[in-house]
């Protein structure tokens, strides 16, 4: 988007009825065309909770309030406002201007300035708004990151726009989405925009993944058959991993991290290749593993898991990289009776769950949907 400072919104905090008279007409001189003003702090205080703005002109002291500038900024740091604060006063104080630039003012101009004290703040807003438009809005960017999980479940495929730590409006077209921010005369530089898309895995490095920590598409696990607690083999084991596997094919796919603890700490493959036959080795730890997918996921989907290793701090994992099947993938197992039986599993969140035959009848309904829409 291109720059044009007069469509900037401003609000100029001055109680002096006269010089305000005078600033304001100045600013429009430049060409400013949305000026909001205020003359007391209520006021001000009124204004910010009903209307958002690119930038803030303050006075330093309002009447008998000597921190009328800080209070502005007080202000903002408390409702998260993103709006970019200039302080223009009379008050040539050393210690306020420092105080000031700590407390996040982008300038600090004194009304006794020589030359066109006007001509001086114009040309610090026009800098500060390049400076927003160019590196954008640290702090909504940083809600964004801090919220990532939330949005994805929310938004994710749509692009939102984020001011003042929250999302104020939303749509599956970018342009679309600006012009209803330019027709409800929102700030046009400060409000975030941004596409919430699912960042691809397969893509990361597996030490980000691990950092990541597990998702709807990653998890991880210790073992793939190895009781840690008494090193022995667990059917329970095994099928945690089969389960998730399953669920990745029936879902969206994922990636599963075997010789990984919940907490991304390195266990290692060592457990389970102890547990081998004749092959203890990475080799014979992928035949067990393959094995028990064709036997009780089925070998025609050997087609969608890829499977590699990696060393870490002198430890071994298992990558298992699944992609989604294209049929439905059943998981033969034993029920609590000790009777075989089909279970189809899938994703829900962070977990693995398994549908009964109505919730897998709505879930092959809402796939075909999704075809046919496409």
């Amino acid at each position: 988007m291109e720059l044009n400072h007069v469509d900037a919104r401003l609000l100029l905090v001055e109680d002096n009825p006269r010089y305000l008279a005078l600033l304001r007409e100045s600013l429009e001189d430049f060409g400013y065309q949305e000026i909001a003003v205020a003359e007391t702090s209520e006021a001000a205080q009124a204004m910010l909770a009903e209307s958002y703005f690119d930038v803030i002109v303050a006075d330093m002291r309002m009447g008998e309030d000597r921190e009328g500038g800080f209070w502005v900024l007080n202000e903002i740091k408390a409702r998260n406002i993103t709006s970019i604060v200039l302080i223009l006063t009379a008050n040539d104080n050393v210690n306020d201007c420092r105080r000031a630039f700590r407390e996040g003012t982008w300038d600090y101009i004194s009304k006794n300035s020589r030359g066109d004290v006007f001509a001086i703040l114009h040309e610090s807003i026009r800098d500060a708004l390049i400076y927003s438009e160019q590196w954008g809005n640290r702090k909504d960017e940083l809600w964004i990151q801090n919220h990532r999980e939330q949005l994805l479940k929310e938004y994710v495929g749509r692009y939102i726009a984020v001011l003042n730590n929250s999302v104020i409006d939303t749509d599956t077209d970018e342009a679309a989405l600006r012009q209803r921010i330019r027709e409800r005369k929102l700030p046009l530089l400060i409000p975030v925009i941004h596409q919430v898309q699912e960042e691809a895995l397969e893509q990361l490095p597996v030490d980000d993944l691990i950092k990541r920590g597990e998702s709807e598409h990653l998890e991880f696990k210790s073992t793939l058959q190895c009781n840690v607690r008494d090193n022995n083999k667990n059917e329970a084991v095994v099928m945690s991993s089969i389960k998730t596997i399953a669920a990745f094919l029936n879902s969206n796919g994922g990636i599963l991290l075997i010789g990984v603890e919940d907490n991304g700490n390195i266990f290692g493959l060592d457990a389970d290749i102890a547990l081998l036959g004749k092959r203890k080795d990475l080799d014979g730890f992928e035949q067990k593993l393959v094995g028990l997918m064709t036997e009780r996921i089925g070998a025609a989907f050997m087609q969608f898991v890829k499977i590699e290793f990696q060393s870490i701090n002198t430890k071994t994992i298992c990558i298992v990289r699944v992609t989604k099947a294209g049929s439905p993938a059943f998981t033969r197992a034993k029920d609590k009776n000790g009777n075989p039986q089909k279970y189809f599993f899938v994703r829900a969140g962070c977990t693995t769950r398994a549908l009964d035959v109505e919730d897998i009848y709505q879930h092959m309904l809402m796939k075909m949907k999704v075809v046919l829409a496409d």
